[in-house]
């Protein structure tokens, strides 16, 4: 197969993908239908050969610490200060919900597929990454498909859960008067801090190339110092910390990988290296590992539920919502905006009760799905060296 055709093939079942998670409101996600598509496909005769034919894998594996290094960029500290009460229930509950499933899957499943199954519990596709390309490297195989049954299907017990879960937060929200006015002029918009930062560089520099180069030397600076620790501070940690560092700093600008007008191709490179062992996906591979899956999502959607209960009350967060927190990690963003919306209109019978809804549960859901996810690298980056 000619090397541009095989480019072609993988970029049009990942348009597709996005089209489809964007018309389903990301119920089914682009990676969901890009590796179903791929897997029917190497089922029906679809050249095994496609990645290495299309050159994506080499651009993809030099690119993940790019996006994470783009990830790191977009904590908001202000932000999350004003939502200290949501950082720290998203972060407690999905350390005690991860732990849970390690400790308990472990029992059940063996050592090897929990370890796997933790971190992809936790959210974010960049922490499937991390960990498929390991357990790739190491010839592990079925673990690596696991990590995308894992992934892709999540969604499927994380979002009626987590819907059913906020619509009973937005009404006791609703029936609260007290708090309800709490909410009645609230804004999610954040200032902008125009005072110049101490490596802030001049506004000539604000260009595609060079947005893509500072990306690059906070990646690679990353790199090295991961390697002058032999790897005991891992590289992709060490990308996300840098990442949010350099911003404060000012030498990255904010949403910095969508300036690079590459972002789009980024994850597109990234995430094909998910699915190149769908190559060696068989059925009976796959039937093997459905029992490990349905244990692994219900062990985590009952931990989720009982460390939202317990830290939700620590944190003096309603119950039902600090759940919704932690099971964030299951679904993600833009869900978690959809959501919220969502639950607003049909729990709202005004515009202002709309509204007033969308300014108390908005703001909340997308900070925990953005904290879970950026912890999921976190943990992932334990795990891969350990698993």
């Amino acid at each position: 197969m000619p090397g541009i055709l095989a480019f072609t093939i993988l970029i049009t079942i990942f348009a597709v993908g996005e089209y489809i998670a964007l018309k389903t409101k990301a119920t089914f996600s682009t990676v969901l239908v890009a590796s179903v598509l791929l897997l029917f496909g190497f089922w029906m005769g679809l050249p095994k050969d496609i990645f290495v034919k299309s050159g994506i894998l080499p651009v993809g594996g030099v690119l993940i610490g790019i996006l994470i290094t783009g990830m790191g960029n977009l904590l908001d500290f202000a932000e999350l200060k004003r939502q200290w009460r949501t950082v720290g229930v998203s972060i407690s509950t999905v350390i005690m919900a991860t732990s849970i499933v390690f400790l308990v899957g472990q029992l059940i499943l063996g050592r090897d597929l929990a370890l796997a199954g933790a971190p992809i519990f936790a959210g974010s596709s960049t922490a499937s990454l991390v960990m498929n390309t390991e357990l790739v490297k190491q010839g592990k195989d079925s673990l690596a498909l696991f990590v995308i049954l894992m992934l892709v299907c999540q969604t499927f017990v994380g979002v009626p859960l987590a819907s059913y879960l906020l619509k009973n937060a937005a009404r006791k929200f609703k029936n609260n008067e007290s708090e309800r006015n709490l909410y009645m002029n609230s804004s999610e918009e954040t200032s902008v801090d125009s005072e110049r930062k101490i490596l802030q560089l001049p506004a000539d520099f604000d260009k595609p190339s060079f947005s893509m180069a500072k990306l690059g030397l906070v990646t690679v600076l990353s790199f090295y110092i991961s390697k002058l620790t032999n790897g005991t501070l891992n590289y992709i940690v060490i990308t996300l910390i840098l990442g949010t560092i350099f911003t404060e700093l000012g030498f990255l600008e904010k949403n910095i990988l969508e300036k690079t007008k590459a972002s789009g191709f980024i994850f597109f490179a990234c995430i094909m290296l998910l699915f190149t062992n769908l190559t060696k996906a068989e059925p009976s591979e796959i039937v093997s590992l459905i029992f490990p899956l349905i244990a692994t999502l219900g062990i985590g959607s009952l931990g989720a539920c009982l460390a939202g209960y317990i830290f939700g009350k620590i944190f003096k967060v309603e119950t039902y919502m600090a759940i919704c927190m932690c099971l964030t990690c299951m679904f993600g963003f833009p869900t978690t905006m959809f959501m919220s919306n969502e639950v607003a209109f049909a729990i709202g019978e005004t515009k202002d009760e709309v509204k007033v809804l969308e300014n108390y549960l908005r703001p909340k859901m997308i900070t925990a799905g953005f904290i879970t996810g950026i912890f999921s690298i976190v943990i992932a980056g334990i795990v891969v060296n350990i698993i």
